[in-house]
């Protein structure tokens, strides 16, 4: 749907007509091609060469100078013209009448050219592929340049634009739910332009927590998930077994009872009608993500990516801390520019198992400082009863320890881990801080 200006448009013409405050207007930049209206931008025009040639500017005065430019007749006016609308008195009044001053021009004005390259960039987005990607993508950067006020980094401004993410609370406040209260509770859910590193050992369970935030999420709002290891069939067996408590290897074995056979199918139909996109598609490049988030985007607002994982993308192995961080710089660029959280899910190095205490460090991130540097959140998940399946205290239980939180407390959680359903849930909401427990993030 296109961003709309007309009412700006009608509010700086009309202005103009009553004060002629060009000086205020053109710092703005504003030009008779960024109006929506055509007619309204052949106007401004106007008064912009009255403005040049020091002419007195009014309604009369206006109506006369258009007059004496080419002003077809309406007998002229046939679908081959130039111009299909003339412009009389009548409509200068109109304007005039109908303005609401002009205190606040250069908000409108503002807003006129904002609009126009929103809308640009909307359909440059809509018609990005593989093979125009870095054209586009560089006329998109462009037109965002373009859109930058000149004082849009002053303290005036910066004040301004943090009065208005405090008083939005989509912004601000409590992002998108995990699904589980005590990590919620910690992290404040997953918010817009943020990365989020999930990072684990194998069979710690990661993918599995990644697959249950997504079923939470999609079941209120739009959430991408790219699958670069598991099928899209291997994903939904693991999400209604979660649901139903139904073993993910008597689902995938075709062992169950009448009852089990009727909640799986009926539980089945239902997440049917989430709104969760899964693209399963291996060997991805971070470019081929971008372009298909883009893709997505477009077509229905996503409002939660998830990526697992990491390591399994496509890139040079050869160049693998430069390649890492590129990825994951590109990824963040990504969260900004659509206003997004992403997930994205990494192995934790081998290093890990050469230690007597298992639980995972931010170093033991494989290119641990690159990834560190990009990730708002770094969330380590770890189960003690896979490296001491006897004398654990944590029988059943998982930790997702908060390494990093930009914008928050780090600590960790625990929760109840269920992995012949795939499924984590909560248990007691409990948040431990890291000072009494030994400093064990680092």
């Amino acid at each position: 749907m296109k961003h709309n200006s007309i009412d700006s448009e009608r509010s700086v013409v009309g202005g103009l007509l009553l004060d002629p405050c060009v000086d205020r207007v053109l710092p703005t930049r504003l030009t008779h091609e960024d109006f929506s209206d055509e007619r309204l931008g052949y106007i401004f025009e106007c008064i912009l060469e009255m403005a040049r040639d020091k002419k007195p500017i009014d309604i009369l005065t206006v109506r006369d100078y258009i007059d004496s430019q080419y002003q077809p007749k309406v007998r002229e006016i046939t679908s081959s013209s130039s111009r299909s609308w003339v412009v009389d008195f009548q409509d200068l009044a109109m304007l005039s009448e109908n303005s609401t001053g002009t205190s606040n021009i250069e908000v409108y004005a503002n807003h006129i050219r904002e609009v126009r390259i929103k809308n640009e960039i909307d359909d440059l987005k809509k018609d990005i592929n593989y093979d125009n990607y870095q054209e586009t993508v560089s006329q998109i950067q462009t037109l965002e340049l373009e859109m930058e006020s000149k004082n849009g980094n002053s303290i005036f401004s910066i004040v301004g634009k943090t009065i208005d993410y405090l008083e939005n609370p989509s912004e601000s406040g409590f992002g998108l739910s995990s699904g589980f209260e005590s990590l919620d509770s910690l992290i404040s859910g997953f918010k817009a332009h943020t990365l989020t590193v999930v990072a684990g050992r194998p069979s710690m369970g990661k993918s599995t927590l990644a697959l249950n935030i997504a079923d939470h999420v999609s079941q209120t709002n739009n959430v991408l998930f790219f699958s670069l290891e598991m099928s899209q069939i291997q994903l939904m067996l693991k999400m209604v077994s979660s649901k139903t408590s139904i073993p993910l290897s008597k689902i995938d074995k075709g062992e169950l009872s009448d009852s089990e056979e009727g909640r799986f199918y009926k539980e089945l139909s239902k997440t049917g009608n989430q709104s969760l996109t899964i693209i399963d598609k291996g060997g991805l490049t971070v470019k081929d993500i971008v372009v298909r988030s883009r893709q997505a985007n477009s077509e229905l607002k996503v409002d939660l990516i998830l990526i697992d994982y990491l390591q399994i993308m496509k890139y040079d192995k050869g160049r693998e801390i430069s390649e890492l961080g590129n990825i994951t710089r590109e990824l963040k660029y990504l969260s900004k520019e659509l206003g997004i959280p992403i997930i994205l899910l990494s192995q934790l190095s081998r290093g890990v198992e050469s230690r007597e205490n298992k639980r995972p460090y931010m170093s033991d991130l494989r290119s641990s400082g690159e990834i560190e540097q990009d990730a708002d959140i770094v969330l380590m998940v770890y189960r003690d009863e896979y490296y001491h399946p006897e004398d654990t205290p944590d029988r059943g239980l998982a930790e997702l320890i908060v390494a990093k939180n930009r914008m928050g407390q780090i600590g960790y959680v625990k929760c109840q881990f269920d992995g012949q359903f795939s499924k984590f849930s909560d248990v007691e909401v409990d948040i431990y801080g890291l000072s009494n427990k030994g400093g064990q993030v680092h």
